[in-house]
């Protein structure tokens, strides 16, 4: 009896040993985003989401390149952000069998290749107007990018052999971030004529008139959405309203436009950002929070 009870005694003291390392496993979650400020900004929304509702986060962040796999073997829960049918259509067939869609972040995304207003419309308006004689001895020929293994460097390499623009001088550089903004107001502070591959949202299209160049060939693809994606497993790992919460999560072009100009412009930190914008709209963010009466 005595020896049964001591049993006893020792299997509920292991349970109250183990069970709190079991919950807090449970509310622990690996946020991964690429690295470029629209999406930091973006993931700090959901990080804010996950922390009122009890979680504690981890974020990864590096290159396309670098963050997709980390996704596909589990080793981010969340990640920010895919963007389909067209700009990351390759990364998500290889992943697509172990992730899941969460929620639709933001519509109205896409890539495209733009000039400064200043650049008359009736000179350039399409891409195939680069390769003009008259354009192209005025035009600076070095069009600086982003990151090589970015769908808008992967669909810029191929406008760039679709239209054979190398044998018209041009030059597609890809680069850091910071160096491709850098080299954008760069060229806006000169007043050059210059090709920006760009996308949207992105605080420049705020801050400097671009005009999209015609491109009928779609070789950077239409009009996307953007997902918050999740591993496979992660579903199995949270409850009923965490994940009703993060399907309800649904941002715009212009709120992520407006937090990156926060960063990028005004300095803020990509958390503070988020929670200003947050804080200034507590209805949106209390609707994503809500209880339904069965949880």
């Amino acid at each position: 009896m005595h020896s049964t009870r001591r049993w006893l005694v020792g299997l509920l003291a292991a349970f109250s040993l183990s069970s709190p390392t079991v919950f807090a496993q449970s509310r622990f979650v690996t946020l991964g985003h690429v690295d470029l400020s629209i999406y930091e900004v973006t993931a700090n929304v959901i990080q804010g989401v996950l922390e009122r509702l009890g979680y504690t986060v981890a974020v990864k962040k590096g290159s396309h390149a670098e963050i997709y796999p980390l996704l596909g073997k589990g080793e981010v829960d969340l990640f920010v952000a895919v963007w389909l049918p067209h700009a990351h259509a390759s990364y998500w067939e290889k992943y697509k069998d172990s992730s899941m869609q969460v929620t639709t972040l933001f519509e109205d995304a896409r890539l495209f290749w733009s000039v400064p207003e200043y650049v008359p419309a009736a000179d350039v308006s399409s891409v195939a107007d680069l390769r003009k004689p008259e354009v192209a001895a005025k035009m600076h020929k070095e069009i600086r990018g982003t990151r090589a293994d970015s769908g808008l460097m992967i669909g810029s390499k191929k406008i760039m052999a679709e239209y054979a623009l190398a044998d018209t001088g041009y030059q597609l550089i890809p680069g850091k971030p910071a160096d491709w903004i850098a080299s954008f107001e760069d060229n806006i502070a000169s007043q050059r004529w210059f090709v920006m591959p760009l996308y949207q949202p992105q605080y420049l299209n705020r801050v400097a008139r671009m005009r999209i160049l015609d491109e009928p060939k779609q070789l950077l693809g239409g009009i996307d959405k953007a997902y918050l994606v999740a591993h496979k497993d992660f579903y199995a790992k949270v409850d009923k309203r965490t994940w009703k919460s993060l399907q309800r999560i649904s941002l715009s072009v212009k709120a992520v436009t407006e937090m990156d100009y926060l960063v990028n412009v005004k300095k803020l930190t990509p958390q503070y950002a988020a929670r200003n914008w947050m804080a200034a709209h507590p209805d949106t963010v209390n609707y994503w929070l809500q209880s339904d009466p069965e949880e």
